[in-house]
This record gives structure tokens, C-alpha cells and sequence, in this order.
């Protein structure tokens, strides 16, 4: 974009005008009484002069800066003359000491901001075509050269930045597009830069605020998107990182890689130090009752703050899911036996799973399928299942095998149980 709009602009190369085209020092700034005679008389002897005269005028106008060191008008005419003598450096110098104690002359501003741009300084250009622009607003043809400097000021910071970014000066690449910023705060990509510089150094706070403005100023992207969720992921916001991953989703804009980093980042927060128990209800073959109850508590939390009914169990004292089952047990998604056991480490069948499964997404009152019945071979109209499996079926929790049977009877391994638990998850956000 940078590049677009630098060929867009033109700039016409620095050339001295006919003296009689110059603009008189004396009528920007206005020269004292008692010395406006010998003023006169020199700017009148350096309009006339050709060249062969010039030596002597630079000497006469050394001894009025000698007598009146603040004689700015003076050395104005002096800097006049080293330019038509091609002494740029003399000149640049001269008019840098007008500077001094007159910030806002013009015709000074005018010509060092034209050789800064000459020597490709465009920032010290850029700001001092935007102070001639400050001092003498006549001026409408500054603003294209004031704009081309500032697009090559900042194109220059951005090569710099990225050659330092390169030679692992990243303090200084930073500093650098902060720069950049300060010329053009509006434009995207420098956010988006900063950003990906800001995430490099684990300084995630402010990567996230520049990926959300170059957001903001360029639009949306998959891949900016992606780095905002996964520098939420990394912060440990994965409500926030799961959000935008799910909208990537349906858009198409799936990423495996970060769907398995925040995957085990929310592992990691559910199960902290016991993730290794997690682990292995993941691989067992047959999941058990107080495995379940374990699932549920961690990935919906919310359950423990449900009206909960006081239960006797008999069995549970030295269970490792003790808690779990308490709270399970006590708001009603599993069922004590009649003996008042618990039994933890009696498997689950897939009845019993669909049917705490269904209890699970009313309470976290998930919209139940408008479709018909699906129909099951093996659970009718007139099984006491039959409306937890259509549940779990239609809100797809769980599936029927190739024959189209539910097999009520069978177990459920813990892979099946945690897809299930996390697509009731989803489904309940």
C-alpha cells in the first residue's frame, strides 16, 4: 500500500530560482531601523550581482554578523550565496542558525526540508515540511512533498525494523516501528508487524493490542485471527481463543495446530496437577461411574453451584472422585443404588451415559432438536430411554453404530465420553 501511494506522489528535484525570484529575508523577518540602510544595500548589491562579486558580499556580510550576531537576514544572504556556489553544506548550516532563534522562518523550514528529503533523511524532511506548512499556510503545494517524505520516512523505518528484526535487534526493531507508528498510526500492517514483533518477545499484552488494531483498521482476516486467538490461548483466555476459533470453523478457517494447543491449554486449566488422571480416563477402554462424574464437574464447574439434595453413600470414602461424586449425585445427574452405594468403579454403559448426558444438556438448558425421531433399531417408542437417546442423538452427543442400533447395553470408552463432553460443551456455550 506504502509503495502504491509513493509512485502516486510526484516531487520536483531542489534548483536555485533567478536571484530576482527570491524571496527577500527582510520580509519574513523584518530587519531592525538602525541597521535596514546596510541591509538594504547589501541584499541590493546580491540581487545585481553575477557570480564574480558574490566572494566580496560574503566578506561584508561576515563583518555585519561580526558587529550583529543575531543579524539572521544577514546570514540568510550569506546561505543564498553558497547555494548558487553549490556549497550545500555551508548553506544547510547557515540556515540551521536562522533556525535557532527564528523556528518559524520560512524560507529557512523551506530549504532544509528540501535537503533533507535530497539526502533521503525523510523524517527530519517530513517534519519540517509540516512546520513550513505550520508557518506559512499560502503554501498548498508542501502538503504532496510533506506526504511523499512521510510514506518514505516510514518505508525506510520499516526496512530498518525488519533488518533488525532479522539480526535479532529486536529492541531496536521495536523501537523502530514505534517510530514508524508515530508517521502513520493508521496503518494496519505496521500494527500487525509490531504485533507479530511484541508476540516474538512474549510480551503478549501489547501483541494482542496491535493485532486488535490492525483488526480494527484493516478488517478482518483469517490470519490475523488467528494470532489474536492464539495469544489469548497463551495469556490462558481460552474462552475468548475458543470463540474466535469456533467462528474460523464455520468459516472455513479451521487450524489444527492451534485447536490442539488450546485444547491442551484447557486441559491444563481444568485438570492442573491431577492432568495425568484425565489422561487415563482418555485412554481407558470402559469409563467408570466416578470417571464421569470427574468429566462433568471439570468441564462444567457451573454444576457445583446447582441446588443440590444431601445423599448417604456408603462407598465413597476413599474414592479419589469423592467430591465429584457428591455434587453429581446431589443436583441428580447420576443415580445412587438402591443399597445407597455408588459403586465408582462400575463401568458405564451407554444407556446410562445417554441418559445422564440428557439430564446434563437440560440443565445447562441447550435447545433440544426440532427434527422428527431418529430412527434406532434397538430402542423403541416404549423403552424407558428412548426419549435421553433421541436427545443425545439429535444434538449429535452420541451416535448409532452401522446396523443403526444404540446398543444400550454396551460400554463407552473414554475417548468417546470426553468427544461427547466436549461437544455438549460447545453446544452449551
Amino acid at each position: 500500500m506504502l509503495n502504491i501511494l509513493i509512485a502516486a506522489l510526484l516531487f520536483q528535484p531542489f534548483s536555485m530560482p533567478p536571484r530576482t525570484a527570491l524571496e527577500n529575508p527582510a520580509t519574513v523577518t523584518p530587519v531592525p531601523k538602525k541597521l535596514a540602510k546596510d541591509y538594504d544595500k547589501l541584499w541590493n548589491r546580491f540581487l545585481k550581482a553575477r557570480g564574480k562579486d558574490d566572494e566580496k558580499i560574503l566578506k561584508d556580510a561576515g563583518k555585519l554578523l561580526q558587529k550583529n550576531p543575531g543579524f539572521s537576514q544577514v546570514l540568510m544572504i550569506s546561505a543564498y550565496i553558497d547555494l548558487y556556489s553549490n556549497r550545500v553544506p555551508e548553506a544547510e548550516a547557515k540556515l540551521e542558525k536562522v533556525l535557532g532563534p527564528d523556528p518559524k522562518n520560512k524560507i529557512a523550514l523551506s530549504y532544509l526540508a528540501d535537503f533533507a528529503f535530497a539526502r533521503e533523511d525523510y523524517s527530519r524532511s517530513s517534519d519540517l515540511y509540516s512546520r513550513l506548512m505550520e508557518s506559512d499556510p499560502t503554501r498548498t503545494d508542501v502538503e504532496t512533498r510533506r506526504q511523499k517524505a512521510l510514506l518514505l520516512a516510514t518505508e525506510d523505518l520499516i526496512r530498518s525494523a525488519s533488518r533488525a528484526e532479522m539480526e535479532n535487534r529486536l529492541a531496536q526493531a521495536e523501537s523502530l516501528y514505534q517510530h514508524a507508528l508515530q508517521i502513520a498510526p493508521k496503518e494496519p500492517s505496521l500494527h500487525d508487524r509490531l504485533g507479530d514483533l511484541y508476540a516474538r518477545q512474549k510480551k503478549y499484552d501489547p501483541a494482542l493490542s496491535e493485532f486488535r488494531k490492525a483488526r480494527d483498521l484493516g478488517g478482518a482476516s483469517d490470519d490475523l485471527d488467528r494470532r489474536i486467538a492464539e495469544v489469548l490461548a497463551t495469556q490462558g483466555k481460552t474462552d475468548e481463543a475458543r470463540a474466535i476459533l469456533e467462528s474460523l470453523k464455520k468459516a472455513g478457517g479451521a487450524d489444527a495446530a492451534l485447536e490442539a494447543k488450546l485444547s491442551e491449554l484447557e486441559d491444563i486449566g481444568r485438570w492442573g496437577q491431577d492432568l495425568s488422571t484425565f489422561r487415563k480416563i482418555q485412554a481407558e477402554p470402559e469409563l467408570t461411574r466416578a470417571e464421569l462424574s470427574a468429566l462433568i464437574v471439570r468441564y462444567f464447574p457451573q454444576v457445583s453451584d446447582f441446588r443440590r439434595t444431601p445423599a448417604v453413600m456408603t462407598d465413597i470414602q476413599d474414592s479419589w472422585a469423592r467430591a465429584e461424586i457428591q455434587t453429581v449425585v446431589g443436583i441428580g445427574l447420576i443415580e445412587l443404588l438402591p443399597n445407597h452405594t455408588f459403586q465408582p468403579s462400575e463401568p458405564v454403559t451407554r444407556g446410562e451415559f445417554a441418559k445422564i448426558l440428557a439430564r446434563l444438556s437440560r440443565l445447562l438448558r441447550v435447545p433440544a432438536p426440532a427434527a422428527p425421531p431418529i430412527p434406532t433399531a434397538d430402542v423403541g417408542s416404549s423403552n424407558a430411554l428412548y426419549r435421553d437417546v433421541q436427545l443425545v442423538l439429535g444434538i449429535g452427543l452420541m451416535n448409532l453404530d452401522d446396523s443403526g442400533s444404540f446398543n444400550i447395553n454396551d460400554r463407552v470408552p473414554g475417548e468417546n465420553a470426553v468427544r461427547s463432553i466436549e461437544k455438549l460443551l460447545e453446544l452449551s456455550r
